[in-house]
């Protein structure tokens, strides 16, 4: 997000557009087949996307996986095809008709979500270190166990003690994910310790307020952005529980815009696994990859978060309140932490979650 400065003394039409002002705060897999249909490789990410809820709906009970396959090289302008797994090969020509390519899964069924549940139960008081996140693959239908390279194993095999072995599989990471508020100065939104980024714009209906992340906002109340730091407002507001998301409220003398470094944020319509989006963070700039899985939890310092989207970018310290959005304006979720190589697995929470949890509403244009 970045700030305009038309006219001095007065400060009567500086933007904050939300996303570029930034804050320094196994088991084996069982096959598919793709059932027989039309070529359906011309289709767009955002085309893909808009496809998910009728496909959803049409395949019910026998869902199994909904993903993007891109047909070159994955990006904001790759195309391919909405691939939806099912259980029931009897549905193929409704989904092919809908415009999706259906996989009909030959393996015996299995309930990742079953196992989704009992482990995110079992975590709720704390994480071992050890458990690095846990989320579903959509397109092996298997909840993908990430555990710390050389940490004791135990731990986490005693969590997945009695589920089913054929709905889960263990990846090895090479370390834990960190929330990335960072303390320090910079030409970024501060509360005067923390540097984080500032995300969307939203209003309550009378008032603006800027969302960023939850572990940015808790314990601080007035917030300072630009080379002078002038205060963009005071008494910010926190998301409780494990939910990482807060606001700040904004003065008068700033005019929040509905934009992400140039892109105009147009509404909220959530990306399939597989298609592109983009995080803009104060540290990292813009970084850019598919997302990979959803509802994943997440292990930040024994804390659990669940809920969390995990995507193929890269992120640093002082990114923790970025918008992801993508191509087409559709905003995503803030940026909470990172982990993986070189923290290049992010996470975010979803732009739904926070907007319905603070008691917001998007600005779009």
């Amino acid at each position: 997000m970045h700030l305009r400065r038309p006219h001095r003394p007065r400060r009567t039409a500086l933007a904050l557009l939300a996303g570029v002002l930034a804050v320094t705060g196994t088991v084996g897999v069982g096959t598919a087949v793709a059932a027989p249909s039309l070529p359906l490789d011309g289709l767009d990410e955002a085309a893909a996307s808009e496809l998910v809820p009728a496909v959803t709906t049409a395949a019910g009970g026998a869902l199994a996986g909904i993903w993007f396959e891109p047909s070159s090289a994955s990006g904001p302008d790759s195309t391919g095809r909405l691939m939806v797994g099912t259980w029931d090969a009897a549905l193929a020509p409704a989904l092919s008709a809908l415009g999706a390519t259906p996989v009909v899964r030959d393996e015996p069924r299995r309930d990742p979500s079953a196992a989704l549940r009992t482990l995110t139960e079992r975590t709720a008081t704390g994480m071992p270190a050890s458990l690095a996140a846990f989320g579903v693959d959509e397109r092996s239908q298997q909840l993908v166990v990430s555990e710390v390279e050389g940490a004791p194993s135990s731990p986490v095999a005693e969590l997945l003690g009695g589920l089913d072995p054929s709905a889960v599989r263990i990846e090895k990471v090479p370390s834990a994910p960190r929330l990335q508020a960072s303390i320090g100065g910079g030409d970024t939104i501060t509360d005067g310790s923390k540097r984080c980024t500032a995300g969307f714009s939203a209003t309550d209906g009378s008032a603006g307020w800027l969302i960023t992340a939850g572990h940015c906002t808790r314990g601080s109340s007035t917030w300072y952005a630009g080379a002078d730091q002038e205060t963009i407002g005071s008494g910010a507001r926190s998301a409780g529980g494990s939910t990482d998301v807060g606001a700040i409220p904004v003065t008068g003398d700033w005019t929040l815009t509905p934009t992400v470094s140039g892109t105009t944020v147009t509404g909220s319509r959530s990306a399939a696994v597989g298609t592109s989006v983009c995080l803009y963070g104060s540290t990292s700039g813009r970084s850019c990859g598919a997302v990979d899985r959803k509802d994943v939890t997440v292990n930040f310092d024994g804390q659990q978060q669940s809920g969390l989207t995990a995507v193929a970018t890269c992120a640093k310290e002082g990114d923790s309140g970025g918008p992801y959005i993508t191509s087409d304006g559709q905003a995503q979720g803030v940026h909470t932490g990172a982990g993986g190589t070189n923290g290049c697995t992010s996470y975010f929470t979803p732009i739904s979650t926070a907007l319905s949890t603070l008691g917001l509403s998007l600005k779009t244009g």
